[in-house]
């Protein structure tokens, strides 16, 4: 089953910002990498429809343009992994930028859908919801970030194409 509203789209965004590190290299990860390693968690966890996990990365003061807080973007989350046993992901950074204020907005498109896909096929032949996010995360130090804010819209498969 394949999500059905941007509403329900929304609840997913939480999970797009469980962070955790890895790696080998002896020099810090910079801010690109912590990024995009923070985007390839939260597909896991979004995948494993982790509440708790999901929420320890959302800046209390989280906002959005329809309205939503941190406590209305969590009961969405809840309500959308009542409605969703099965949550099946695919995503591909567009651009990462750092803003002066030290923030950084993460332009991301992916593919939402309730049933394993084809990987090989790429987003352009998705079988689901297809996804334009805008994503403003704050640093917290420490390498560290946080969600503070989202904006998304459907994507249609040109948006994929190379």
């Amino acid at each position: 089953m394949a999500v059905s509203s941007p509403s329900r789209l929304a609840a997913l965004l939480p999970l797009l910002i469980s962070l955790m590190y890895g790696g080998c290299s002896d020099r810090p990860p910079s801010v690109e990498e912590q990024l995009q390693q923070l985007l390839n968690q939260a597909e896991t966890h979004l995948e494993a429809r982790d509440l708790s996990s999901a929420m320890a990365f959302v800046d209390p003061a989280y906002s959005d343009g329809d309205g939503r807080d941190f406590r209305a973007l969590r009961a969405m989350l809840v309500g959308y992994f009542l409605r969703h046993k099965s949550i099946h992901i695919l995503s591909k950074v567009d651009q990462i930028e750092l803003l002066p204020e030290g923030d950084a907005e993460v332009v991301v498109f992916a593919g939402l859908a309730g049933s394993p896909q084809q990987v090989e096929q790429g987003l352009s032949q998705w079988r689901g919801d297809l996804l334009r996010l805008k994503l403003l995360f704050v640093a917290q130090g420490d390498g560290e970030w946080r969600l503070r804010s989202a904006e998304w819209r459907r994507a249609a498969p040109q948006d994929f194409s190379l």
